[in-house]
């Protein structure tokens, strides 16, 4: 059964991962109108085969794999898509073919990013830079270190500023105990994704709610949050930060690269 449910100020949504072979593809929106220009689609594709995904030409639109794998197929080439792994289509894009040439059904979650009149005036546009597709898989993403965190945790920019108009997007890793110190960034709004095996408590202002795994969760906008992960427990999800103004974006220069070259 999928839950969707707010704890007291925390709206948390708790994806559905299993689905029979019959229903052969699935697709569900999730946190409908909560970010303004932004619209997400959970979904899932049981049986192999080829299938065709449709597009807002007026948007940017990047897949995260959740579970399995798929070949994009398009007239710039294939892309696999795996678990743990983003996709950004080229810009323009309307239409994509994908196949499941194995058995494990493939697991996604699907974004489009309107872009605003701010975005199209800007002489760092989207649309006239990214011409091929954008892949990343999270375990090889630069890793960043920042002071909100302690050392034992690893965070790893996945898509940097600049390749969509006000969005990045990263991951954090650590056992517990372990946290991520209380902060607030009013000028962005932000989701949390439960990657594999995650468990951790997150706080906002007054509330609190568990995250575990394969769950999607929106951080109040402009409140102090924080999280926590218990001894014995994983820490393990992705940020998705979608700024305001293009301005607000210098709140990434919080993230100080780690040269991995030169680390202990």
């Amino acid at each position: 059964m999928v839950n969707n449910k707010s704890f007291g100020k925390i709206p948390i949504h708790r994806l559905k991962t299993n689905v029979l072979r019959s229903e052969i593809g699935y697709s569900e929106e999730i946190f409908s109108g909560k970010i303004e220009g932004l619209s997400l689609f959970h979904k899932i594709y049981t049986v192999k085969g080829k299938y065709t995904l449709t597009f807002s030409k007026n948007c940017a639109v990047f897949i995260i794999g959740l579970k399995g794998k798929g070949t994009l197929l398009s007239n710039f080439g294939q892309q696999i898509l795996e678990k743990e792994s983003l996709v950004v289509l080229p810009f323009g894009t309307d239409s994509l073919d994908f196949e499941i040439t194995g058995n494990e059904a493939f697991h996604f979650i699907e974004f489009s990013k309107e872009y605003s009149n701010m975005d199209k005036s800007s002489d760092q546009s989207f649309d006239l830079s990214l011409r091929d597709f954008y892949f990343a898989k999270f375990e090889n993403c630069k890793p960043y270190t920042e002071e909100i965190k302690s050392p034992d945790t690893i965070s790893r920019t996945v898509l940097p500023s600049g390749i969509i108009p006000r969005v990045a997007l990263g991951t954090v890793e650590s056992k517990g105990p372990d946290k991520v110190g209380e902060h607030a960034h009013p000028m962005l709004e932000q989701l949390f994704l439960g990657l594999e095996n995650n468990n951790i408590t997150v706080h906002a202002d007054d509330s609190f709610c568990k995250m575990g795994e394969y769950s999607l969760l929106h951080i109040p906008l402009g409140s102090k949050h924080w999280v926590e992960v218990e001894k014995g427990c994983k820490m393990n999800y992705m940020w998705m930060d979608f700024f305001l103004t293009k301005a607000g974006e210098k709140w990434l220069e919080t993230h100080q690269p780690i040269d991995e070259r030169n680390a202990d």
